[in-house]
Order: structure tokens, then sequence, then C-alpha cells
């Protein structure tokens, strides 16, 4: 195999799998916004912005075992199956708090004298 290529089973636990090989690319070694210092740090806040959700859906979680007066020990939250309403306002909340946190990244950098 060449190098730089990942092998992909064909079959995975007896099941058919459709992934395909692939080759690494260089996509790390890319600068998108001009600067790598920028591309990092912009990296790290959309991953602190999914460990943060991550975090608030398992707050969420627990307060519903809570109100079950179950325990939200891992194995609880982890089991745990939402209804397709949770699902919806729990959606719904990710987009306001991706809006909040994100949105000033698609703000104008031009002067306001400029803007208008």
């Amino acid at each position: 195999m060449p190098a730089g290529k990942t092998k992909v089973e064909a079959k995975v636990g007896g099941k058919p799998t459709y992934a395909t090989d692939y080759f690494k690319s260089d996509t790390e070694e890319q600068v998108w916004l001009g600067s790598p210092h920028i591309d990092n740090l912009v990296t790290v806040s959309l991953a602190l912005g999914g460990e943060i959700w991550a975090t608030r859906q398992r707050q969420l979680i627990a307060e519903k075992l809570a109100e079950k007066k179950i325990p939200a020990t891992t194995a609880n939250i982890e089991a745990y199956k939402s209804s397709p309403e949770e699902d919806k306002a729990w959606e719904a909340q990710r987009v306001e708090m991706a809006r909040r946190v994100y949105g000033v990244l698609g703000r104008s950098l031009k002067p306001l004298k400029e803007q208008g």
C-alpha cells in the first residue's frame, strides 16, 4: 500500500461497509484565514463550542433524569433516549448558541464609514 494511504476493511463485524480507502490530505498544512495563528484560534474556538454543547446537552439530560427521580449517572445519561420534541427544542437551543458564539465571525471587517 502506498505511503499515507489507509486501508479500509470491506467488512466490519461481518457486515459490509461503504467506506473506501483514502489518502490523508494536507489540509492541516493549509492557511485558510491569512495566518496559521488565526486558523488555530478558530479551530480551538470551534472545538470548544462543540465541547460546551456536549456538556450542555448532558446537563439537560441530567435535569430530565432528576425530574424523574433517576440518578444522573454516566450510564443513565448515555442511555437516555430523547423524544422528538426534546430533539427539536435542543436543536433550536444549539442553533441559538452557535449564533450567539460564532455570529461575530460573520461580521464585516470594513470600518463603519466604508460599509455605508
